[in-house]
């Protein structure tokens, strides 16, 4: 499934990312930071996607069109953590460079997430495993 097919129910626009929710009830969260993650933009998107949702937990799709973006370190301690996962179901990561793969298995062998969490190489298989918690 390509996201183009999918239709928009409610968005929200920031500095560190663009933010979806679907028709098929999946949250999609599009990163627009370059380089590093932050902290500071991790704890902006949470807010904001905490805002959209309403209260309702929703499987999450993660990507960004730059390839050399990755995670610092404080930023997996945030992301595995109970306090950011309250309303996230599921988290797809799609990775596209070798460093996001090296940040995707230091943080899945180190930091343990709380809540079910793949990392993909595309948007389809992403999404047809976060259908899977509907």
């Amino acid at each position: 499934m390509v996201l183009k097919e999918l239709s928009v129910v409610s968005k929200i626009g920031i500095p560190s990312a663009d933010i979806n929710i679907y028709s098929n009830d999946i949250m999609h969260i599009h990163i627009k930071v370059r380089n590093t993650f932050e902290l500071s933009d991790s704890m902006e998107i949470v807010e904001a996607r905490t805002k959209l949702a309403q209260g309702k937990k929703y499987p999450v799709l993660y990507t960004t069109e730059h390839s050399f973006v990755t995670p610092s370190k404080e930023v997996n301690n945030y992301v595995a953590s109970e306090e950011r996962s309250k309303l996230v179901i599921a988290d797809a990561f799609v990775i596209k460079s070798l460093p996001q793969r090296l940040a995707a298995k230091t943080y899945m062998l180190f930091k343990g997430p709380v809540r079910p969490t793949r990392f993909f190489s595309n948007n389809s298989d992403a999404i047809e495993w976060l259908k899977t918690f509907l």
